[in-house]
């Protein structure tokens, strides 16, 4: 077993107009255990005619996934794999989030192809 040591880091930005006021200054470490199965990091085309699984409902084991939309147009629609959409990443943005085991994950693209960045790993 291996272990995935996920970090975040959330600050307010006052100098932007239109910011509410108060301290929004969050940091987040974690250390998971992860197994296989893994993929460490790839990259795929995601295409608006179909959506493309990641991981599928046959799967019962928890996973740590992480998806970031590389394209520079266009929306990345996530999806469980009984096509429930409930994110939508534009280009830039980044999800990190456990997947509960046999719900799957699916991605489409909002329009045109896309090209996503994602991993996931197994938890051991």
């Amino acid at each position: 077993m291996a272990t995935l040591t996920p970090s975040l880091s959330l600050t307010m930005d006052y100098s932007s107009v239109g910011t509410t006021t108060g301290n929004v200054l969050v940091n987040v470490d974690d250390t998971l255990t992860v197994t296989n199965p893994s993929i460490n990091l790839a990259r795929m085309a995601v295409s608006s005619t179909g959506a493309t699984n990641i991981r599928t409902t046959s799967e019962s084991a928890i996973n740590y996934v992480y998806l970031k939309n590389i394209s520079e147009a266009n929306v990345i629609v996530v999806k469980t794999d009984g096509a429930v959409a409930f994110a939508d990443l534009n280009p830039g943005e980044f999800a990190f989030l456990p997947l509960k085991g046999n719900v799957g994950l699916e991605v489409q693209s909002d329009a045109g192809t896309c090209i996503l960045e994602y991993g996931y790993w197994t938890k051991g």
